[in-house]
């Protein structure tokens, strides 16, 4: 027996969003033949029939192209437990009868145009374990009501505009494994019962009793000191960058790893260090996330293959380029290693093969070119969009933005390789001057956690680029190269 009230509910969301040819209205939904039973299937309909009367409890709607407000009938699937419509087109604000859905465990609506405050009615979803808003357009503050979440063990929030956030709502969220609050105006101070809560901030990846665990608060503005117990042992990476936090870095921080390596690579971008013996040099070039490379025009692109990890730190033997990058692509750990690759054909050039890879990076991404000849440089970034789809299904609806600073100026905001390279997999280059003044030029691409993360899988979002030459004069002069680096800064020290 199933709830008529349901039914109806479901029938009539069905025929809102044109379902009808991919979910039949006239079978029972509950169907366990039906083709939208399946874990698999999209758009998926599940039920639990274990008592009398059969309830709703699954409805995955995620990628399908769908376009329109949220119908409010959705509040009527009060047994809901898990509801996804990621990856599509809604637009309008979150309906207020989604806080009846008191059952919902799980809520997916990134990569949507959703406008309008984030709703007080969350704190009424207190069986909520999964939530997840990236890639709107709502705005802020996080509601105080969030409070009420203590179940939480997956929150994910990015892109909210207007007013600032605070972190006063995180109190008993003990079960908390993964938080992402990537640029939703955080402000304030580090609440120090973040310190005490085990699973707060980590991305916590099993593999042989190996515990991967990250904490993120980056691109916010958090003030103040770093609770010295937000060092856990396991700790592997910690991203508090481009906030105005001070003091010291706890003194178990040397257990992440990388505290020497990093001594040693700053000492080189301090101004006017010598790092090498050779002459400095008036050009570099490299070829991100790939293995060297000669151009059509005769430029040696420098290999840049090594792999990276969520806080890695690369020096080439000669100390004339170096490469780091921060950050976890949190949906998709088990990706690429930092680069991209394709074996498509790129259109719009004549050096396809370099613009077959590129670096990646879920938040900065940094070039340091050392012991540079100062005065000014011309600066040619190169790009192709080559894991983005442009075509006409849901695949085709990712949208990559990032901001881009040569010598600490931004020269580019919310750059969009495939609107301005006109599609995929077409090569695009962008022109910029530079003026070196104490031997060391940066290139710094950043992720201000705009766009949409999982479009067409989980973990696209982020800089990308496949190529950089600058040179001082003819490039063809001075061959030389460099990579990538990228470092987080704060007023942060190491204490011994």
């Amino acid at each position: 027996m199933k709830s008529t009230k349901t039914l109806a509910a479901l029938r009539k969301i069905i025929d809102y969003w044109d379902l009808g040819s991919k979910v039949n209205s006239t079978i029972d939904p509950c169907s366990q033949n039906a083709s939208w039973a399946p874990d698999s299937a999209n758009p998926r309909v599940a039920c639990d029939c274990a008592g009398n009367t059969c309830h709703i409890t699954h409805l995955n709607l995620g990628q399908n192209v769908l376009s329109g407000p949220i119908p409010a009938e959705i509040g009527q699937l009060q047994n809901m437990q898990y509801l996804s419509f990621s990856s599509n087109n809604f637009y309008g604000p979150l309906p207020a009868e989604l806080g009846n859905l008191a059952s919902l465990q799980q809520l997916w609506a990134s990569d949507n145009l959703f406008t309008g405050k984030l709703p007080e009615f969350f704190g009424t979803l207190t069986e909520l374990k999964d939530l997840r808003l990236q890639g709107t357009s709502l705005e802020g503050p996080i509601p105080s009501s969030f409070r009420a979440l203590t179940k939480l063990e997956d929150l994910r929030i990015g892109d909210l505009s207007q007013e600032d956030s605070a972190l006063d709502f995180l109190e008993n969220q003990t079960s908390l494994s993964i938080l992402s609050l990537r640029d939703c105006r955080v402000s304030g101070e580090i609440p120090e019962r973040i310190g005490t809560f085990a699973k707060l901030l980590y991305l916590y990846i099993p593999k042989d009793n190996l515990c991967i665990c990250l904490r993120y608060l980056g691109n916010n503005n958090l003030s103040g000191q770093l609770p010295e117990n937000i060092v856990s042992p396991k700790l592997m990476a910690l991203d508090v960058s481009f906030n105005p936090i001070s003091g010291n870095l706890p003194l178990n921080y040397s257990r992440v790893g990388f505290v020497m390596k990093a001594s040693e690579m700053l000492q080189c971008l301090q101004p006017n260090a010598s790092c090498t013996t050779k002459l400095p040099a008036s050009s570099f070039s490299v070829k991100c996330g790939g293995t060297e490379q000669i151009s059509s025009s005769g430029i040696k692109f420098d290999d840049d293959s090594e792999n990276l990890g969520a806080a890695s730190m690369y020096m080439n033997s000669n100390y004339q380029w170096a490469v780091s990058t921060t950050g976890n692509f949190i949906s998709n750990p088990k990706g690429p290693l930092y680069i991209a690759k394709t074996d498509t054909q790129i259109t719009g050039t004549l050096d396809s093969e370099l613009y077959k890879t590129a670096r990646i990076s879920p938040s900065s991404l940094r070039y340091y070119g050392l012991s540079l000849k100062n005065g000014k440089y011309t600066v040619e970034l190169h790009f192709a969009e080559i894991t983005m789809d442009d075509g006409q299904s849901w695949k085709g609806l990712g949208k990559r933005l990032f901001d881009i600073y040569i010598q600490g100026e931004r020269v580019l905001q919310d750059f969009n390789i495939q609107k301005e390279a006109g599609g995929s997999k077409r090569a695009l280059i962008k022109t910029f001057e530079a003026n070196v003044t104490n031997t060391i030029m940066e290139i710094h691409f950043f992720w201000a956690g705009k766009g949409t993360c999982c479009i067409p899988l989980q973990g696209t979002y982020g800089p990308l680029v496949s190529a950089v030459h600058a040179y001082q004069g003819p490039s063809y002069l001075f061959p030389l190269t460099f990579g990538i680096l990228c470092f987080s800064f704060n007023p942060l020290s190491v204490r011994p």
